[in-house]
């Protein structure tokens, strides 16, 4: 099942639409399909989980989804704009302006104090030299519970400190779209919970939209829906009935789908499927997105 996502009642256009979308790596005999005619809608103000086995594609229907990979097929719209047709220049200008990253290595520049992190994007954006953005950013850090921290430089924050700091650079520009690739896989639990949090808070009360990627079952269960990936294609759904509620229960509902995708994937893979995919495609993009 290649299944196509509805609007989902959260009203007004979608943020993202993927359609058909597929990527291929590699020639001939060489070649190996990450995704295969991929379809997925996400409202906007929905917070949606991706999880699968390894190398089933997750990572690489995330990049497509924000143009750091260039789909080998297909259609990705962002807010109405077709990202396959635009070129270098405007998707660079299309991911600062509008759309926030939050990655598992924090991406934080050492040298830069937590609050000039925070504002380096309006700054490649032309601005961030006014009191005001300077104000924004502080407010941005308070939204995460580091207002008292802005002065301190990335070495002096715990990693949970560090990936807060990350998550209020991605919300400063208000994107259109926030996406996490694995937020808590650097932290521990406890630290966890709280960057989940505040990413459920940002959707639920700034009415962002968030796809995050990981392979944590207790992370997606902070997400409305968890769509699950193998051999680079959708193959299920856990709608927000069988997600949203007490945290435990939703969490042993997805692990046990994941057990289930896992079991599949160990009896065999289809050729040409998930191992194989090149791992992070999107690294030489990772100082860009993170600004």
């Amino acid at each position: 099942m290649n299944r196509r996502d509805d609007d989902g009642g959260h009203g007004g256009a979608p943020a993202l639409v993927m359609t058909g979308v597929s990527r291929c790596y590699g020639r001939r005999r060489h070649r190996v399909r990450a995704l295969g005619g991929v379809d997925v809608t996400l409202p906007r103000g929905s917070f949606t989980a991706v999880m699968g086995p390894s190398g089933s594609g997750k990572s690489t229907l995330l990049q497509c989804a924000v143009g750091l990979d260039r789909p080998s097929g297909g259609s990705v719209r962002l807010g109405g704009d077709e990202l396959t047709r635009m070129g270098g220049r405007a998707l660079t200008r299309l991911r600062r302006e509008r759309v926030g990253f939050v990655f598992q290595s924090f991406n934080l520049l050492p040298a830069l104090t937590a609050e000039q992190n925070v504002r380096l994007p309006l700054r490649l954006a032309g601005g961030g030299a006014r009191r005001a953005d300077r104000a924004r950013a502080v407010e941005a850090l308070s939204r995460v519970g580091l207002d008292d921290r802005a002065h301190s430089r990335p070495g002096e924050l715990s990693g949970g400190q560090q990936q807060r700091v990350a998550l209020a650079r991605a919300l400063i520009t208000e994107p259109e779209l926030i996406c996490a690739d694995e937020p808590t896989g650097a932290l521990d639990p406890a630290t966890a919970e709280h960057v989940l949090a505040l990413l459920r808070r940002s959707v639920d009360t700034s009415g962002a939209t968030v796809l995050m990627v990981t392979h944590d079952p207790v992370a997606a269960s902070y997400a409305d829906r968890v769509l699950f990936l193998a051999e680079g294609r959708v193959v299920e759904e856990l709608a927000e009935a069988g997600v949203r509620g007490p945290g435990a229960a939703a969490a042993a509902r997805i692990a046990a789908r994941m057990r289930a995708l896992a079991g599949r994937a160990g009896a065999g893979a289809a050729p040409g499927a998930g191992p194989g995919v090149p791992a992070g495609a999107a690294g030489a993009h990772a100082s860009e997105v993170a600004v």
